[in-house]
């Protein structure tokens, strides 16, 4: 049916069979040429991925590298060594008190003992007359 309709559209339009070959070779060629520009491109994202996983390669490889030198540079013995170089010493060992358990009673009164209360008179006594008395 679909044949038959094209058939009698071409019959409309006035084609002859030498331009129907012609129509059919041009619209091949676009097909052509549209499937070379996608393959095109495909291509090109395929080399820049490959260039891409290459350069991540390199820079694992780098990392290793640098944690390594880290690595190396964060050791016991090359602190000392530059340490040394330095001018540092290292200081006296560590020592610990010993422990003693301790007692406290929580009953105590904070702060100082509170002064005797001295009364009124004995104060003004010893106002007037300087006495300790």
């Amino acid at each position: 049916m679909a044949l038959a309709a094209s058939g009698r559209a071409v019959q409309r339009l006035g084609l002859s069979g030498y331009s129907r070959v012609c129509l059919a070779a041009v619209g091949l060629g676009l097909l052509v040429l549209v499937y070379l520009v996608v393959d095109a491109q495909a291509t090109q994202v395929s080399f820049q991925l490959g260039q891409l996983r290459a350069r991540n390669a390199q820079l694992q490889a780098e990392q290793d590298q640098l944690r390594y030198q880290s690595a190396q540079a964060q050791t016991p013995g090359q602190v000392a060594q530059e340490a040394a170089a330095l001018g540092m010493r290292q200081g006296a060992p560590t020592t610990y008190v010993p422990y003693r358990p301790l007692r406290v009673d929580l009953g105590a009164p904070i702060g100082p003992s509170r002064p005797r209360p001295v009364p009124l008179w004995q104060r003004l006594w010893d106002r007037i007359f300087g006495g300790g008395g």
